[in-house]
């Protein structure tokens, strides 16, 4: 791992609170260099991106929140559906357990596999 070079804070430091016992020379010369630096980083950075670019990554961000809106979305409605599916699953069987308690049914209708069918009716 590189060292970080602590310079450039440190010539920050003296020229933004230059203190009387800096020389005026010295000062003139930091702030030189600290001028050309800027000018030099100015030329070099990139400018702001075209509007086809800029429109292009905002679509690109915003389609992706659509996305997982979307995704968020169908997760919530698939389980809204499988919940009101099991509550209506759990509602029959309360029911048919209403309706055999209600009725004084033999033992070998109980047996019969379909037998809950027309307690539905």
């Amino acid at each position: 791992m590189k060292p970080s070079n602590p310079l450039p804070g440190h010539v920050s430091r003296v020229l933004d609170h230059a203190s009387d016992d800096l020389d005026p020379a010295l000062e003139r010369k930091l702030r030189q260099a600290r001028e050309r630096a800027l000018s030099r980083f100015d030329t070099h950075s990139p400018g702001a991106a075209p509007p086809r670019e800029r429109l292009g990554l905002w679509a690109q961000r915003h389609v992706l929140s659509l996305r997982r809106g979307g995704l968020a979305l169908g997760f919530a409605l698939l389980t809204g559906a499988g919940m009101m599916l099991a509550e209506d699953l759990l509602l029959e069987e309360e029911a048919v357990d209403a309706a055999l308690l209600a009725q004084d049914l033999p033992f070998e209708a109980l047996l019969e596999p379909h037998f809950s069918r027309g307690l539905h009716e």
